[in-house]
């Protein structure tokens, strides 16, 4: 069926509509429905395609939804525009006014209006509805959700049938029996000449354990900064081991080929090297968590071997994104080819900013770079790093100085980070509840995918490690005194 409406959203927000208010819907299996993750392949449809009479503009991955929405009505006056505005300020009303964007909707107001368009949808076909029981309704047959991996899959539901729309640069449907679940995959092609959104059937998560894609593509989150000394190492670190305790199957990537040095801080020293693996395929296979502690795939051995590396890290990385839920990377200072690979393959980024101001201009370069280059900022989360009372930035002084970015803050950790994971015991830093992990545990919470209020449950230390702590604080006590 021709379609009537576009809706713009973040993959994030396609993969789980509940983000929303859609709870229940499969959007995938709305034919009334055109889904598009990126701004620009919007625009492109859309000029194109006068069938769509209506946009609702979420977001998108690669421009903010005021932008996008204002440049959806430039190009197209007759069609209705609507902004989702859920949390919308005096000041973002007053410039979707000034663009002659049509409605600036609330939550309510939203769900509302799809209610509305999938009834006409349905009086006009004379069908029932697909992919979902409304809006609004919990756990329903068509609910969208991040499925579980165990290391392989039982009773997989069929795969649907898709079919590409009918413009060369429109949305994915899928179409089939059973309950839809969506995988949204970002193209790597700067031109982004395809739609990025497709959709994929998978089984419903088991309980008790964090969702995770049904097609062993990994969820990829790259560690990076626009300088060194931001701290990327130890927040990688961290956050791979937070990641593997929360219950994915978890690889610290280290993708600083020159001077990383993850496998150290994370404990594992005679982690494979990446040039290891390269040289050596099947050894791959190998890499496994061990128990909290995830997989580590170290830098290689030698620095002349990263020119090499960077040559065959494509194919190392597809290979990698088959065999774990979660791939998270460390990075170098210099940027370089390899931080183009990752970036392009990432589903979401956290791009440090420490407490000098020289941090943040570094970081300012870093995003033009990627916008000359043709990389989606849009997945990227900045985060003030070491942030303390009397810091001379927070995370509101990084997002005003980047033009309104989201950002975060990751708390200051104190001399006990360097000394623990100087020593390969960051399970010893996350079980003494330190600042730094505490702040970077909320975030992970909200970044990776089907884990929302969960809390990571590390053992207390062991004896020795217990024993090792009284002695630090009893040393440090004597100092004092």
């Amino acid at each position: 069926m021709t379609s009537s409406v576009a809706l713009c959203a973040d993959a994030e927000s396609i993969r789980r509509p509940d983000l929303i208010g859609l709870a229940g819907e499969n959007l995938a299996r709305q034919e009334w429905l055109r889904l598009f993750t990126s701004g620009e392949d919007a625009r492109r449809f859309l000029r194109g395609d006068r069938s769509v009479s209506e946009a609702w503009v979420a977001g998108c991955d690669d421009v903010e939804p005021i932008n996008l929405a204002a440049a959806l009505k430039r190009d197209r006056a007759d069609l209705r525009v609507c902004l989702l505005a859920f949390e919308g300020t005096g000041s973002l009303m007053s410039r979707a006014a000034a663009a002659g964007i049509d409605a600036s909707l609330t939550r309510q107001a939203f769900v509302d209006r799809y209610a509305q368009m999938k009834r006409k949808h349905v009086d006009a076909t004379g069908e029932g509805p697909r992919g979902g029981c409304g809006a609004g309704s919990e756990g329903a047959p068509g609910d969208v959700r991040w499925p579980p991996s165990d290391g392989g899959f039982q009773g997989r539901t069929p795969a649907p049938r898709l079919e590409r729309g009918s413009s060369a640069h429109g949305s994915w449907r899928g179409t089939g029996a059973g309950a839809g679940d969506l995988r949204c995959e970002e193209g790597v092609d700067a031109d982004r000449s395809e739609p990025r959104c497709a959709a994929r059937v998978a089984p419903a998560p088991v309980a008790g354990r964090p969702a995770v894609v049904a097609s062993r593509r990994a969820f990829v989150l790259p560690v990076v900064s626009g300088s060194g000394g931001a701290g990327k190492s130890t927040v990688s670190t961290l956050s791979a081991l937070f990641a593997q305790g929360l219950g994915y199957r978890t690889l610290l990537l280290d993708f600083d080929l020159r001077f990383g040095d993850v496998h150290e801080l994370s404990g594992v020293p005679n982690a494979l090297g990446v040039d290891e693996a390269l040289a050596a395929p099947a050894r791959i296979a190998s890499l496994a968590p061990d128990g909290l502690v995830p997989a580590v795939l170290a830098a290689p051995k030698r620095l002349e071997d990263a020119e090499a590396v960077v040559r065959e890290a494509p194919r190392l990385l597809d290979e990698l994104q088959g065999r774990f839920d979660v791939i998270v990377a460390n990075t170098g200072a210099s940027w370089a080819e390899e931080h183009a690979l990752l970036l392009e393959r990432c589903s979401k980024a956290l791009f440090l900013v420490d407490q000098r101001p020289s941090s943040l201009r570094a970081c300012r370069h870093a995003l033009e770079l990627c916008a000359r280059c043709g990389i989606a900022t849009g997945p990227f989360l900045l985060a003030a790093n070491r942030c303390a009372k009397g810091a001379p930035l927070t995370s509101i002084d990084v997002s005003c100085a980047l033009r309104g970015a989201a950002a975060v803050e990751l708390r200051e950790g104190g001399g006990e980070v360097e000394e623990l994971m100087g020593a390969g015991q960051p399970l010893d830093l996350i079980a003494a509840k330190n600042d730094l992990c505490t702040s970077l545990e909320h975030v992970l919470v909200d970044v990776l995918p089907g884990c929302e209020g969960r809390t990571l449950s590390v053992a207390e230390p062991s004896a020795g490690r217990a024993e090792r702590r009284f002695g630090r604080n009893r040393r440090r006590g004597g100092r004092r005194g």
